[in-house]
């Protein structure tokens, strides 16, 4: 409730400072509620100094605090100023991930080591970590591995892991060299699990995550709940996997220069292009949807279409994102493209700016959840219309959070230098907002 009240008491202030016709009493009241923000998030922060030193064994001991977690990262994103403070939250989540959330979820299983720096994400892990007693804690506090009413899986903790791994997206990853990086260990943990490395894999930590609301509420559960979570489903889960290419993507650009990428068949760099194409054939109706539809009031009040809109630009910003990243490829080996089958870097932009463009007519509150990939979009159009349209729609957001007045002033900067950068200062420059 602390964590609540503080980052609504920040958006009042930030909300304020972007409200034009503010009186001077009401800028008055306005550091007001600035103050009062910080003095509940230093409420929770001593709350949860309290909780975590009784022994935490329920689920709902568990829970509570993973939802704190999950809420100082996003008010520390929004509202902080560096990563330390996120990291130390992000460990948080990854000690009670290792000693209580998979034993609960997954049954007692050893699990691998969290990926060492600069290990590679998708090599073996070479270590084990020790799980021996958490078998007991399971068994002692009687929960079953994945019943609907039992356990962790009758709550949203999954839904919260999976939301807390949302937070990994490449602008978050790459920060300036006054910085410090953000601890992406728990992400390579799920990503190696793809690979059967660990013992709760991604696709199942996601197939939790939509089950929980039903899971939590149960019977009481309403009809109308359960076919929403049918008809956003194809658009999250579109979302959910263009969010694990980006980290791969990711991944693969901070690791490797271009002499070092080999593009011919079974690389890892086809392997991300067959990974992109295999969703535009899988989500084709949905992509197909996004770009016939003027707007989100097609299926009336519902959800759904704005599901649809931005889950379709998170894709097509993850190709914007790809040939950001790999440009150089083919200035430096002109036959790549007999082997790059993706498509062009131009079309993927117009169809970002567009389902943009149509989204905010409809439903521009929803612009916060297509933050990436407007900010590259934009970076990548050479039409300065598109772009100053882009720069007034990330300022506009700052009234959510400081953060995204950084994005904007980034965006700015980087369209008024209007030249090439180079590679070694492109995670800094394109991604470091």
């Amino acid at each position: 409730m602390s964590m609540m009240l503080a980052s609504a008491a920040r958006e009042i202030h930030r909300s304020k400072l972007y409200d034009t016709e503010n009186s001077y009493d009401q800028l008055m009241s306005n550091e007001q509620s600035d103050m009062d923000g910080r003095v509940h998030y230093g409420r929770a922060l001593s709350g949860l100094r309290e909780a975590l030193k009784r022994d935490v064994k329920s689920p709902r001991q568990i829970e509570a605090i993973f939802i704190t977690l999950w809420l100082m990262i996003d008010y520390e994103n929004r509202f902080g100023s560096g990563a330390s403070a996120i990291n130390i939250h992000i460990r948080g989540i990854e000690t009670l991930l290792h000693n209580n959330i998979v034993p609960l979820l997954q049954g007692h299983t050893r699990l691998p080591a969290i990926t060492a720096k600069g290990q590679g994400p998708l090599q073996e892990p070479q270590a084990q970590l020790d799980i021996s007693g958490l078998q007991d804690t399971a068994s002692n506090a009687g929960f079953s591995a994945l019943g609907p009413a039992h356990g962790l899986g009758g709550t949203c903790v999954p839904l919260f892991l999976l939301w807390t791994l949302y937070f990994f997206t490449p602008a978050a990853l790459f920060f300036g060299s006054e910085t410090a990086r953000l601890d992406t260990d728990i992400f390579r943990f799920f990503l190696r699990s793809e690979t059967g490395n660990t013992a709760l894999s991604l696709p199942h930590l996601y197939r939790l995550s939509r089950q929980s609301p039903a899971r939590f509420w149960g019977e009481e559960y309403p009809m109308s709940s359960q076919l929403d979570d049918l008809e956003n489903l194809s658009g999250l889960t579109l979302y959910h996997r263009s969010h694990v290419i980006q980290f791969k993507i990711t991944e693969m650009f901070k690791q490797s220069s271009t002499s070092d990428i080999s593009f011919g068949e079974g690389s890892p760099y086809q392997r991300i292009i067959k990974e992109i194409n295999t969703l535009s054939i899988e989500y084709d109706t949905l992509l197909t949807s996004a770009k016939r539809a003027n707007n989100c009031d097609v299926a009336g009040d519902r959800r759904v279409m704005e599901t649809v809109f931005w889950s379709a630009i998170t894709y097509y910003g993850t190709i914007v994102y790809f040939h950001l990243c790999f440009q150089d490829l083919e200035n430096d080996w002109p036959s790549i493209q007999n082997y790059n089958s993706i498509i062009p870097l131009s079309t993927a932009v117009s169809q970002v700016l567009e389902l943009s463009l149509k989204l905010h007519r409809s439903r521009p509150r929803i612009m916060i959840r297509i933050v990436w990939p407007l900010f590259i979009a934009g970076i990548a159009t050479s039409d300065q219309i598109y772009q100053d349209w882009v720069s007034i729609r990330l300022r506009e957001l700052g009234r959510y959070g400081q953060n995204y007045d950084r994005i904007c002033r980034r965006f700015e900067e980087i369209i008024t230098a209007n030249q090439p950068i180079p590679r070694e200062k492109r995670g800094h420059y394109y991604l470091g907002g």
